[in-house]
């Protein structure tokens, strides 16, 4: 599957610190193998986001993205409210 990065995405990605930045690499690697992954929690978003996916890299970060059989875009990082 072809990625996708943002460059919101980006600046978001490198502002992490362990141990999210860990949890982040690993949920990269679960979503681009597997966009539902029940480990994700990947889910359809609805309303002026519709056209997107959320999943869970820990308690408080998510990650958002859009998928087709055969690409990935990371849209954004962040917690519940400022993916929205």
């Amino acid at each position: 599957m072809r990625v996708r990065v943002s460059s919101r995405f980006l600046r978001k990605a490198k502002k992490l610190k362990e141990p999210q930045a860990s949890m982040l690499r690993a949920a990269l690697r679960r979503l681009s193998a597997d966009p539902r992954d029940p480990v994700l929690g990947s889910h359809r978003l609805h309303g002026e986001l519709a056209d997107y996916w959320a999943c869970t890299v820990d308690r408080d970060l998510r990650l958002l993205f859009r998928w087709t059989s055969d690409e990935l875009d990371l849209v954004n990082l962040g917690s519940h409210d400022q993916v929205d």
